[in-house]
């Protein structure tokens, strides 16, 4: 099944518009374009998603092998259709385009879309980054013109851990249609060239801090044994004792692990199982004198490294930290191994940006079309950020 919305996105100067058509032909994409909803399991999806890949080569989260594995791990009603935006019938550009209802502060409903999402908060715990459009080389990537051609009568669109650059207009003003980031974060990464070519190797790019930290602690644990899984009873081993040191963790912290939800769980044991032997899934364990110090799951695309999750081993003396030493053993493994980067990607661990050589930046996006309601809920969030202002700050009262 298949439904089409058409647009017409020519550029067009000297006669005035309507706001929404002045944004769309100002930053228009393709001289006359269609928006087709594809339902995910029409033979056409995975044709189409693939030939696009192969022009676009996406980050691994794009690639059909993830996909792939995402639309088959979902609930029947929430498997999102697939948008594709042709022009003069060829696709260009496509992306999953999720919808629900939702319900905010009780009283403000909203009819939103989600861009390569459900819109389940449980089933986008997967926490994919480097989001984008999977367009064809060459293409203008507007924002401004994929929010024209979106079918519906839709409030908002989401569009989560998009590459800060993955639109050319995402900073652009518009009277039309309201764009918030919402959130912003860095995701660091390692210039795995730069380690292969600096003498003295990785330590060399840290900073003083972090590398006396690394070697102190590198002294106290002795030589490190890094296992990278060959095979997949190997993998699903270290994936295993990465489940454990992940909950213990968790534990310790008083929250919710990753994995604690079983849906999430088996997304990730099938991938493995699925993808390993086509080199893109990386289980690494480091030890030390025996002991495990942690296990990270990576994810490897077209030289890149993406490190996705971890369990580590915790220890009374604050000079041992695990991040710090597993994830540089990795980075070191990675750079002998001839890839280009490697990605920690957005995270709140400290040691992130202090083992980083670089990051690039993500943000969460939200779209709104006018909307009184949106006004009214952004004077209360303004009156409400004064009154928090103009309050007195309180005095803390030390015993006499």
């Amino acid at each position: 099944m298949q439904v089409v919305y058409h647009g017409d996105l020519r550029a067009v100067s000297g006669r005035a518009l309507p706001p929404i058509g002045m944004l769309i032909a100002a930053l228009a994409i393709m001289p006359r374009s269609s928006l087709v909803l594809l339902d995910a399991r029409d033979p056409r999806v995975e044709r189409t998603w693939r030939t696009l890949e192969a022009r676009a080569q996406p980050a691994y989260f794009l690639s059909w092998a993830w996909i792939e594995g995402w639309l088959e791990a979902l609930p029947a009603d929430r498997v999102p259709p697939l948008a594709v935006v042709r022009d003069d019938g060829v696709a260009i550009a496509a992306f999953f385009l999720g919808a629900r209802a939702a319900r905010r502060h009780l009283v403000l409903a909203s009819r939103a879309l989600y861009f390569n999402a459900t819109g389940s908060p449980r089933h986008d715990e997967l926490g994919i980054e480097h989001n984008g459009l999977l367009a064809a080389p060459g293409a203008c990537r507007s924002l401004a013109s994929l929010v024209g051609l979106l079918p519906g009568d839709w409030d908002e669109l989401y569009l989560p851990a998009i590459d800060r650059y993955a639109f050319d207009d995402l900073g652009a003003t518009a009277s039309a249609i309201r764009v918030r980031i919402e959130r912003e974060a860095p995701a660091p990464l390692v210039d795995l060239d730069a380690v292969r070519a600096i003498e003295g190797g990785y330590g060399a790019l840290l900073g003083a801090s972090t590398r006396t930290h690394l070697d102190r602690a590198r002294g106290i644990v002795g030589d490190l044994d890094v296992e990278i899984a060959g095979d997949e009873a190997h993998a699903i081993d270290i994936y295993g004792e990465l489940l454990r040191l992940h909950a213990r963790a968790s534990e310790r912290l008083g929250r919710r692990g990753a994995f604690a939800d079983p849906w999430f769980e088996r997304f990730h044991r099938r991938l493995i199982r699925r993808r390993l032997a086509h080199g893109e899934i990386q289980l690494v364990r480091v030890r030390a004198a025996g002991a495990t110090l942690g296990c990270l799951y990576s994810f490897v695309c077209r030289g890149r490294v993406l490190s996705y999750q971890w369990g580590l081993a915790s220890f009374d003396d604050a000079s041992i930290d695990a991040g710090y030493l597993c994830h540089a053993a990795a980075i070191e493994h990675n750079a002998r191994a001839g890839h280009a980067v490697y990605e920690l990607l957005a995270g709140p661990p400290h040691y992130n940006q202090q083992l980083a050589t670089g990051a690039q930046r993500i943000v969460w996006v939200r779209v709104q079309r006018p909307r009184v309601r949106w006004a009214l809920e952004q004077r209360v969030r303004r009156w409400k950020h004064a009154i928090a202002r103009a309050r007195p700050p309180r005095l803390a009262l030390s015993p006499a």
